[in-house]
């Protein structure tokens, strides 16, 4: 690829440019793609990368793109019509140097229409487009044919650096009696990446025993030695697919409920693998755990690709890829595992006796009825984009889980029969106009899940506390009624609402549902009731919760300052891993927080950031993100050091207050991939040690945002000598990271 760009600042005299790769499915179009949008990515104002597919629901994918390009600062409604959207996004990149990724576009009508929103400018702005149809990539960059680039098949030594690094960890590691059988079950993968990687990985669970490696290569077939033929990758996927454990296939199968280039969140995923009952306890660890152990092995062996990386480095969501996603397809329809409707490649299947069904409306006008269909043994039904036209409730007598996803048409009337379903033991409903529940919710005695984030609903049906084997609700700022204390199996409960009308006695119950391992509160209250009583109550059922299973804790408020005694919470939540309240202010760093063993995540607020407040969480022994707000700003002067004793496993650091200095030692931070600081410029500029802050002392940084505040007289001249220290020293750690800088007046 070539790319003229060399800050997001500059003003090229280019106009827009679009590039295409095609290449056959498996050879690697998306992860080159996306390698340029994330070391690109920075040179430009805003950028986006959005999945199209065969079918595309155009209207969903102006959405995301809107969104991702002005960032979360702008609401955008699920019922926006595409001309609004269209013009929502030409009047934002007028003057916007941008980076879109247009990838798997299967025809030219998809792309004419994405096109509109993509207005051209002079401010050297670049689309990358990836598809497998010549014709596509050609009507996109026309009339620059040039800039269609077709990917070949890698050569073997790229191939063996690949599959080697896969396997081994290095081309270096390979042993020596597997030299010869490697090479040989390298060619047998022609070339393409997915087949090399979905290979290696399945290699990765097996012995270095020769003779297992000869019967995955006696396995393979030679098709793709010539020509990459589907039929041949298909062989090689369905290894990989027949190698995996009966658990492991049935939950890679559930993945076909989802509709294409659909991304999957990682917890909802296995909550609905648990409801499904799929999951089975292993060892000492707790049902979410094991299934969480299920999601990162398909991910090991290649079966899911992970779409977004948290700061501990595990994935957050995932994607199949659409070939290993005709697998699963094929594979669930021979099982009657999953009847499915919605779209030309996934169509509607009659069976004498429907299991699952899984529907999908998005962007379509017409979707295959379910009324020839026999429906009353289907146990799990996940719909969409519900429309009016989705099936009455009162069809699914046996239901078990039900997920409205995506469902902003969706009436409250369609739930008044909910209710009747007894078995029901997943409940997740995705609609803004979803303002409350039936009053009878009660009745689901056998409900475990409950998630209605999306929705309107504010408070709960006072039945609610008589769902005694819930463990999970999750609502987007709802009340809870009086009685929850009764509901003692509860494991996962977010976002509840305390607020001026909250009783002592509800936060005394809150106390008492000690198996709660996650908690999320939403603080809405006026200075009068944050006094001393009412706080310390607050305080007090968090310490319970805190002494039984509580790991995970965010206490955010409606953006009023709240000052929370957390000084006094005892005994310390000995097994938590996260804790955000950066909305909160304290006036120092607990005591208490020292101790935390198990603590890996920290968002938190103080009045003012001092270097002791580094030195106690500084030995934090398992912290990989912290990120420190501040009410106020450090002294103009004081200067704050990092040094080599502290936070020695942090991954991700986030300071959002000004500092007169922030400098790094060497040998600090050894694993801090992401940083974001702010400095004042004048301050930088008089410092007579690390002209370049220590930056270059960090040797596992990938990403790095610096606000530099340039008030003040001859602050200015100090300000691009600043920056380009920093980008010198960037320039020169391993991963070369490209500074990000925000200059304040």
């Amino acid at each position: 690829m070539r790319w003229q760009c060399k800050s997001k600042n500059s003003s090229p005299a280019s106009s827009r440019q679009v590039s295409a790769m095609t290449g056959f499915g498996g050879s690697g179009k998306t992860t080159l793609a996306n390698q340029v949008y994330q070391k690109a990515g920075r040179l430009f104002n805003c950028q986006a990368f959005v999945s199209v597919s065969q079918n595309p629901d155009i209207r969903k994918i102006l959405r995301s793109m809107l969104s991702q390009i002005r960032k979360e600062d702008f609401p955008i409604s699920r019922s926006s019509d595409e001309a609004w959207l269209i013009n929502s996004m030409r009047d934002f990149l007028k003057d916007k140097r941008y980076l879109i990724v247009i990838d798997d576009i299967w025809s030219i009508q998809a792309w004419k229409t994405i096109k509109c929103a993509l207005l051209e400018n002079s401010c050297g702005s670049r689309i990358i487009v990836t598809t497998r149809n010549v014709s596509v990539a050609k009507s996109c960059c026309f009339p620059r044919l040039d800039l269609a680039y077709e990917l070949r098949p890698l050569t073997e030594a790229d191939s063996k650096i690949l599959f080697f690094t896969r396997v081994f960890g290095s081309v270096e590691k390979c042993p020596l009696h597997l030299n010869e059988i490697s090479t040989e079950i390298i060619k047998k993968c022609g070339g393409l990446p997915l087949a090399i990687i979905t290979i290696g990985s399945l290699l990765t669970t097996k012995s270095d025993s020769r003779e297992d490696w000869v019967r995955v290569r006696n396995s393979i077939g030679r098709g793709l030695e010539k020509n990459p033929h589907v039929e041949e990758m298909e062989r090689i996927l369905s290894l990989s697919y027949n190698d995996l454990t009966l658990q492991l296939k049935t939950c890679l199968l559930y993945l076909s409920m989802y509709p294409e280039d659909y991304e999957v969140q990682m917890e909802d995923l296995v909550r609905r693998w648990i409801a499904e009952r799929f999951v089975k306890v292993d060892g000492g660890k707790n049902l979410f755990d094991t299934g969480k152990g299920y999601f990162y092995e398909l991910i090991n062996r290649n079966m899911i690709q992970p779409t977004y990386i948290n700061y501990d480095g595990q994935a957050m969501a995932c994607r199949v890829h659409d070939m290993i996603r005709d697998l699963i397809i094929s594979k669930a329809l021979e099982e009657n595992f999953i009847t499915s409707s919605g779209h030309q490649t996934h169509s509607l299947v009659a069976q004498h006796k429907v299991r699952r069904l899984s529907i999908d409306y998005r962007g379509l006008e017409n979707v295959k009825t379910v009324s020839s269909m026999v429906t009353a043994h289907v146990r799990t039904l996940g719909v969409f984009g519900c429309t009016g036209q989705v099936p009455p409730l009162s069809e699914f007598p046996a239901l078990r889980m039900l997920a409205l996803d995506r469902s902003e048409k969706l009436e409250i009337g369609y739930l008044k029969n909910i209710t009747k379903l007894c078995l029901l033991r997943y409940l997740r409903i995705e609609g803004s106009c979803i303002t409350e529940l039936p009053e009878q919710i009660g009745d689901l005695q056998c409900l475990e899940m409950l998630d209605l984030h999306g929705t309107g609903i504010r408070e709960l049906p006072t039945s609610i506390v008589q769902l005694l084997q819930l463990k999970l609700l999750l609502v987007d700022g709802a009340k809870l009624p009086h009685g929850i204390g009764n509901m003692q199996g509860i494991e996962e409960l977010s976002c509840i609402t305390v607020d001026d009308s909250t009783s002592i006695n509800l936060l005394q119950e809150l106390g008492g549902l000690t198996r709660m391992r996650i908690l999320g509160l939403k603080l809405c209250m006026s200075a009068h009731k944050t006094s001393t009583r009412y706080v310390d109550k607050l305080v007090s059922s968090l310490g319970k919760l805190g002494s039984s299973q509580l790991e995970r804790l965010s206490v955010k408020t409606d953006g009023r300052l709240i000052g929370i005694p957390f000084g006094s919470w005892s005994p310390p939540p000995r097994l938590l891993q996260e804790l955000i309240t950066s909305d909160l202010c304290l006036c120092q760093i607990p005591d208490w927080m020292a101790s935390m063993a198990s603590l890996t995540c920290l968002q938190i607020g103080v009045n003012r950031v001092t270097q002791e407040t580094l030195l106690v969480l500084g030995g934090l022994p398992v912290l990989l993100s912290l990120t420190l707000n501040s009410s106020q700003n450090a002294e103009p002067k004081q200067r704050l050091v990092v040094s080599n004793n502290m936070f020695r496993c942090l991954k991700r650091f986030l300071l959002y207050c000004e500092v007169g200095l922030l400098t790094f030692e060497a040998g600090a931070m050894p694993k801090l991939k992401a940083l974001e600081f702010q400095i004042v410029a004048l301050e930088a500029k008089s410092a007579c040690i690390a002209p370049d802050l220590g930056i270059s002392n960090l040797c596992a940084l990938s990403d790095l945002c610096l606000w530099i505040d340039c008030q003040g007289e001859k602050a200015e001249e100090g300000v691009h000598e600043l920056e380009s220290v920093i980008r010198i020293a960037a320039s020169l750690l391993p991963n070369r990271p490209t500074p990000y800088f925000h200059r304040l007046y």
